[in-house]
């Protein structure tokens, strides 16, 4: 049968990545004796010197991690010898023993979190789990529901704030201008003055639709365009008999 690619690339790769760090450890044990002989390291040994050292570092964070002192991890909680144990044996997190491995930890952390986040996200709130009503307790609840339905759409970017979408907006218009420019460049005022008459309107649809001051338009915002005409007929005098 023959030898599996992925399997044969992966030893490659891992053979390649073993001779690498050989030939930086032993570089860099030249680069130390020169150093301790007052000589200078080439380049080469001082880059391999620094991959080296930095490989080294690498490997003893990992051994903290795994072998931290209880001690420390008291400190670190703020809690008690007995608190941690009594929370390490209610929750399922391993930070109990006399050395905490941070690995285990964590992943035992974030599997806690996954599995009680139904658990974890139950709203609180006394006013929405009471069990009286009242005509004002209903008003609350339904707009507690409202801001938690506009918090989703908000997160689930189907909702967007007014400010993000009127700066958009004004972007757009702005990269528009700019092409503006080069329509006069090639091909002449004209062009310059069909579109700029066109960003202008754009620009005060926006100014309707996304006033400055946040507030909805109201009817005194109204353009002159947007105004009933006036009955000439209704307001001319009566002809005399």
């Amino acid at each position: 049968m023959p030898p599996d690619p992925a399997t044969t690339d992966a030893t490659n790769r891992a053979s390649s990545a073993s001779l690498s760090t050989q030939l930086d450890k032993e570089q860099a044990a030249r680069a130390y004796r020169k150093v301790m002989s007052g000589e200078q390291p080439t380049s080469a040994e001082q880059a391999a010197l620094r991959r080296y050292e930095k490989q080294q570092e690498e490997q003893r964070r990992w051994q903290y991690y795994e072998s931290i002192p209880q001690k420390h991890w008291r400190m670190m909680s703020g809690r008690q010898t007995k608190v941690l144990q009594e929370q390490a044996e209610r929750y399922g997190i391993p930070f109990g023993g006399r050395t905490v491995d941070l690995s285990k930890v964590v992943r035992a952390l974030h599997d806690f979190l996954a599995a009680n986040a139904r658990r974890l996200a139950t709203d609180d709130d006394e006013l929405l789990n009471a069990d009286v009503s009242s005509p004002a307790l209903e008003r609350y609840r339904d707009e507690r529901a409202l801001l938690a339905r506009l918090d989703r759409l908000e997160r689930e970017q189907t909702l967007v704030p007014r400010h993000q979408v009127r700066d958009g907006l004004e972007r757009i218009a702005s990269i528009l201008r700019a092409a503006g420019d080069q329509l006069q460049r090639e091909h002449g005022a004209g062009a310059l003055e069909l579109l700029s008459d066109a960003l202008d309107d754009a620009q005060r649809e926006i100014q309707r639709l996304f006033p400055t001051d946040g507030g909805a338009t109201s009817s005194s915002d109204a353009t002159a365009d947007d105004a009933p005409a006036d009955d000439e007929d209704a307001n001319a005098p009566e002809p005399s008999p």
